[in-house]
């Protein structure tokens, strides 16, 4: 395994995950919370009803959406770790079905990095042998709208420890997990969750793995098996690709720039094509512009409310509200605050 290899990991914009993500998340605020699923499910195309589907496959943006009401409902400061704590390697779908037949560790770590972008589309994994250890860094690669890195830094090494711990057994105590943020509060609380050693203003995220465990056998390895997963992973993957390509194109066009949005006759002006062809193509895609300006007005409107200072008019009319009434009730809408609320970071 060549050294600094990057993963190819798909773009955030492919939207699709799985279902028991969701579902976990639910089921763990309501039952260490009593919050209502319909509270976390807010403003997501999905119900209680549709996630106990075993295959289901769900948009990125909804898991988005209901991390952000979860964490607004609870603020619990280990809650990235009590939701990791509860995925099992089956909760990864049909990659998790791959981990368990796999031959070994290394044979693990090559899976996830080919296609940690089924299951993270804003992660990046990448290698460095540190004397006679494996470090592998994780790296955020797109802003996650309105959640915390450090969650899903929580998350992500969780996640991976566990299925490490199945491989492992007691031998993790020999790994170093590294987290590049400071202390928390409740840092003590990782030594519940971790049967390692945890570094704090560590220089990266990731894990420090000797080599010589690397080798580490699967119990549950089936080669033919594993050869079947890996055939119906790429499929899908590809499948995943194709159709999202154009949509994935529109996004870009919304993204670039930062004056006004563009409106839809600009965006199909720019493809080349009528406003009616854009509308059908991406009708075929299960989307609209209007859906896809939506997620774009809300992840600009966050960001210029928490990094920039221009005021909640100018915003509106970047955004493309001709009053700042209608973007103060299309935010709260979206976020449950009123824009002036949310830079002052009130609830």
């Amino acid at each position: 395994m060549p050294k600094n290899a990057l993963a190819a990991v798909p773009s955030p914009g492919r939207f699709l995950t799985f279902g028991a993500y969701a579902r976990k998340y639910v089921e763990l605020l309501e039952e260490g919370w009593g919050i209502p699923p319909e509270r976390v499910l807010a403003r997501t195309g999905l119900d209680a009803g549709t996630l106990a589907s075993p295959d289901l496959m769900v948009p990125f943006a909804d898991v988005v959406t209901l991390f952000n009401n979860g964490y607004r409902l609870c603020g619990a400061p280990d809650l990235g770790l009590r939701y990791a704590a509860r995925l099992r390697t089956s909760s990864h779908g049909i990659l998790g079905a791959a981990i368990l037949t796999s031959h070994d560790l290394q044979s693990v770590i090559d899976l996830f990095y080919d296609y940690l972008g089924l299951i993270a589309p804003f992660l990046l994994v990448h290698q460095e042998d540190r004397g006679s250890n494996r470090m592998l860094v994780l790296e955020i690669i797109s802003d996650v709208p309105g959640v915390d890195p450090v969650l899903l830094y929580d998350i992500a090494l969780l996640s991976a420890f566990n299925v490490m711990k199945l491989i492992l057994g007691e031998r993790t105590r020999e790994l170093v997990l590294h987290f590049a943020n400071p202390a928390p509060s409740h840092a003590a609380v990782y030594v519940d969750y971790f049967d390692c050693h945890v570094i704090f203003n560590a220089s990266s995220y990731g894990v420090s793995i000797p080599v010589d465990l690397l080798g580490c056998r699967v119990p549950s390895a089936d080669p033919d098996t594993h050869r079947m997963l890996i055939s119906q992973i790429s499929e899908s993957m590809g499948r995943v690709l194709a159709k999202t390509a154009f949509v994935d194109s529109v996004r870009r066009t919304l993204k670039n720039g930062d004056g006004p949005l563009p409106r839809m006759c600009d965006v199909a002006e720019a493809f080349g094509m009528s406003e009616r062809t854009l509308r059908n193509r991406l009708r075929r895609h299960d989307t609209s512009f209007q859906e896809l300006l939506d997620v774009e007005r809300e992840e600009r409107a966050i960001h210029f409310l928490r990094h920039t200072d221009k005021s909640i008019k100018e915003i509106a009319y970047i955004l493309g509200f001709q009053e700042s009434s209608n973007f103060s009730r299309v935010f709260k809408k979206w976020t449950g605050m009123t824009p002036l609320n949310f830079r002052h970071g009130e609830s």
